[in-house]
């Protein structure tokens, strides 16, 4: 082999290992989350886990919040397994519209959350996250509702509310009033939790 075609064989190689680095790059990149970047051992009880949902719900909601995440849920138990109580529409095909408990790993995959975060709130106590942990499991199976709030109303996040508001009265989310042709009244989007003071962020991308 003469000495030209060993350069253009070695420059080949070369940029052929460039374009798989590149490539393995990129796929990182854009590769949706996964629960498994997330350390359940840092969860406890009383967590709060939010998501950008890749429905057309979640793209709506996005949309009129003008928040980041479209969905949230709390954790209610870590052993043996993280486990998620939250009100959604169609995150279990089995159950659809209702109170569901959701394994970690479930509520955080890739076709179902495009971006995720963990925050703790430490205006909680421990005895209160228990508490709240205990009341969202007596609401397993109730019906979803998404309507304003001067009507019969329960979606993920006044869900969380109302429980919340059995240990601590004074816990009041911003809420938000729309005139939209989906939203029109008052409604409580996940970012009024973003925005919540006294959160400790466990995990954020």
């Amino acid at each position: 082999m003469s000495v030209l075609c060993r350069w253009a064989l070695a420059a080949l190689v070369c940029i052929g290992l460039a374009m798989a680095v590149y490539s393995t790059r990129l796929t990182e990149t854009l590769a949706p989350p996964s629960a498994q970047r997330l350390d359940p051992s840092l969860l406890a009880v009383g967590d709060w886990l939010f998501r950008l949902g890749t429905s057309t719900d979640s793209r709506i909601v996005e949309r009129v919040s003008g928040g980041e995440f479209s969905h949230i849920g709390m954790v209610v138990a870590t052993n043996p397994a993280v486990l998620v109580i939250h009100a959604t529409t169609d995150d279990d095909p089995r159950h659809l519209n209702q109170v569901l408990l959701t394994p970690l790993e479930d509520f955080l995959k890739p076709e179902m959350a495009k971006h995720f975060a963990v925050a703790r709130p430490d205006f909680l106590s421990g005895e209160q996250k228990e508490r709240i942990a205990q009341y969202l499991q007596g609401a397993l199976g109730r019906s979803f509702v998404l309507e304003p709030r001067d009507k019969p109303h329960l979606y993920c996040t006044t869900l969380l509310a109302e429980a919340i508001t059995t240990q601590l009265p004074s816990f009041m989310p911003r809420w938000t009033s729309l005139n939209a042709p989906v939203f029109r009244g008052d409604y409580l989007f996940p970012q009024a939790f973003v925005e919540y003071p006294g959160l400790k962020w466990i995990y954020r991308q």
